[in-house]
């Protein structure tokens, strides 16, 4: 099994795309999840085969059913990361731990965090601002 672990913040929505709404009125997730990032993702996921885990602290709010909702609207089937004090590098190795079949896997994700360690370095594909656009233009082969 392929997986992708993936956050929220930075990833599925960004400042640009907050300015870009704030004069909408809109009283769904699509007001914190740019829905043009998840048909991104959507085509990832069919390209690789790979499975969504949410490791975003997203995964433990009020938030947390609406977007899977939304995911799985998509057809994309979401696991969470367990929950151990917000360290994220031992949540997703927690996963893996319970997860043997794992081929291959991939980080997505706009920080580095301190409990991160070189095997997760190598895995984690870093969105930045900068980067977001070419980043999913090179996974998906479109222009965003």
């Amino acid at each position: 099994m392929k997986v992708i672990f993936l956050d929220v913040d930075g990833v599925l929505n960004s400042d640009e795309y907050f300015n870009s709404i704030k004069d909408q009125k809109i009283n769904t997730i699509e007001n914190q999840i740019d829905i043009n990032k998840v048909k991104l993702l959507k085509q990832a996921v069919n390209t690789t085969g790979a499975k969504l885990v949410l490791s975003s602290s997203w995964r433990y709010t009020k938030n947390a059913n609406n977007l899977k909702a939304l995911l799985l609207n998509y057809g994309m089937i979401v696991d969470s990361t367990p929950f151990l004090n917000n360290e994220r590098g031992k949540e997703i190795k927690k996963w893996l731990d319970e997860h043997k079949n794992v081929e291959d896997y991939v980080i997505l994700d706009d920080e580095i965090f301190k409990s991160y360690d070189e095997e997760l370095l190598k895995k984690l594909v870093k969105i930045s601002n900068r980067k977001r656009k070419k980043f999913w233009r090179r996974i998906t082969g479109k222009r965003c």
